[in-house]
């Protein structure tokens, strides 16, 4: 970042005109995704080491997931990824990672999944408002937890998760796994998910917070150092449609 990206960034982070400024630096950029991306793999390389557990959640097509293998060559990895292309072509590229064709969620059994036909990357527990524009094929697919999968002795560094919109089934599936390994965990919440689970962000924020011990940020600004949202701030990320993409933290 160049002296005057930082000082703009100081003049502006934290104060009221922090929303309007990335609503529109956003706008004309339309680089969020690539922005996450950028920060994501940022967080990763200072919290993993090079025998570290990591765990993908809706791992896709392994773009995180080899970040994760590349920084902690050595770690005992877990992905998780219920589309079954997918989910062979990833068997074939980690294969010292432990995959698994599961949705993840807050119980085990079987599920319907929603494949986007056009865009695989939006396929979820639910078909959202993606019907007309896409095409969704329903899939029966194994649901599991956390909890129930990662062993109760492994200690886990980094979890990353994106399942469109049902993250607070993944957490609550994890309680014990979280509290216990009180990772970093880099998730997506936002509308046009999460509110198609019926799950309001103060849930989300309660969940991790009072329930699991973590505490939630932005991306950008856990990496700078700078201080965590409250319950108020989170919920106005997410309806304000400032961030969906949020960092946990212990």
């Amino acid at each position: 970042m160049t002296l005057a990206k930082r000082i703009a960034q100081r003049l502006v982070v934290g104060t009221r005109l922090e929303a309007p400024v990335k609503r529109l630096h956003y706008g004309l950029t339309g680089s969020k995704n690539s922005l996450y991306d950028a920060l994501s793999i940022e967080v990763m390389r200072r919290v993993l080491r090079r025998d570290s557990t990591a765990v993908d959640v809706g791992a896709f097509e392994g773009g995180m997931l080899s970040h994760m293998t590349r920084f902690a060559p050595q770690g005992t990895h877990f992905a998780f990824e219920p589309l079954a292309d997918r989910y062979e072509r990833l068997v074939r590229m980690f294969p010292k990672v432990r995959i698994y064709p599961y949705a993840m969620g807050d119980s085990a059994g079987e599920t319907l999944f929603h494949r986007a036909v056009r865009h695989p990357a939006l396929s979820g527990l639910k078909g959202r408002d993606l019907e007309s524009s896409e095409g969704i094929r329903e899939e029966r697919v194994a649901m599991e937890t956390l909890d129930r999968v990662i062993p109760g002795d492994q200690p886990v560094a980094l979890v990353k998760i994106d399942v469109e919109g049902a993250e607070l089934g993944v957490f609550r599936g994890g309680i014990q796994t979280l509290r216990r390994t009180r990772p970093i965990i880099i998730f997506e919440c936002g509308l046009g998910g999460a509110d198609w689970f019926g799950v309001e962000p103060e849930q989300v924020h309660d969940c991790l917070t009072d329930t699991i011990g973590l505490r939630v940020s932005l991306l950008d600004r856990w990496l700078s150092g700078g201080v965590s949202l409250t319950r108020e701030q989170f919920a106005s990320q997410f309806r304000d449609r400032l961030n969906f993409f949020f960092l946990a933290h212990p």
